[in-house]
């Protein structure tokens, strides 16, 4: 088995090579743990070193190959970089996001900038970046890009958030669009609220229970379930699919 750091990403390799953004916690690390049951090669970005110490030791034990990078994204010297370091990827799920809870005219202009940045810019890059890679290398890849129900719908008080994910469900359809002919294909996973764990789901009960009125099922997602319509998208099953927007909402966009 190849340790984490090692020459996997720049090798001929004919296991799956994926690369997760934003894979430290909630729906990202769910991602990350759900491809490596699959024994896939894993390229993980997360933004604290706390994140990759833990990461590595979960990793370790399901005896995959895999490299984990600490940075921002946020910043683009460190997207570029990334493009010098990992030769081919066979999967890009991009999953990293901001969020914002500011009424519409108390954003100020760095929360819009950093929110875009992340949400936006930072997708299009890493697209940008490895369906070049995807192309030169014959493979034909998946892009995944976690979305929102709030792609959808308008909601009080995320004004640059619904912005975001607005942009985001557009490029993804100009992406199936232009990379249709090389056989890569591009989707949006948009869930609405997740629970990540039994602490945060006592947390915000009154806000969930609230929530809960307004879809149909009267249930979440879980990471889980996300982290398993990912997968799916990835695989041969799903080889027609491109350009749409798979809503994991309980139906709550289904009478907008």
């Amino acid at each position: 088995m190849q340790m984490p750091g090692h020459k996997f990403i720049n090798n001929k390799n004919m296991k799956q090579i994926t690369l997760i953004t934003g894979s430290g916690r909630g729906i990202g690390k769910e991602i990350a743990l759900r491809f490596a049951d699959e024994k896939h090669d894993l390229i993980l970005l997360v933004q604290k070193k706390k994140q990759k110490f833990e990461l590595t030791k979960i990793l370790k034990k399901k005896r995959i190959n895999f490299k984990i990078f600490v940075g921002d994204l946020k910043n683009t010297k460190f997207i570029n970089s990334l493009s010098l370091k990992i030769k081919k990827v066979n999967n890009l799920i991009n999953n990293a996001a901001l969020a914002n809870t500011k009424h519409f005219l108390k954003v100020n202009n760095r929360e819009l900038i950093d929110l875009i940045d992340v949400n936006l810019k930072a997708p299009f890059l890493l697209s940008q970046i490895f369906a070049k890679k995807m192309i030169k290398n014959k493979i034909k890849g998946s892009i995944i890009h976690l979305s929102s129900q709030l792609g959808h719908i308008g909601a009080y008080n995320r004004s640059i958030y619904c912005m975001s994910k607005f942009g985001l469900e557009g490029l993804n359809k100009a992406m199936a669009m232009d990379l249709g002919r090389y056989g890569i294909r591009s989707v949006t996973v948009a869930p609405t609220k997740t629970i990540v764990n039994q602490e945060e789901r006592i947390k915000t009960k009154k806000r969930l229970n609230f929530i809960k009125k307004k879809i149909p099922l009267k249930k979440f997602s879980t990471t889980k379930q996300i982290a398993d319509i990912v997968f799916f998208l990835t695989t041969d099953k799903s080889a027609s699919i491109t350009g749409s927007s798979i809503l994991s909402d309980g139906g709550w966009t289904a009478g907008k």
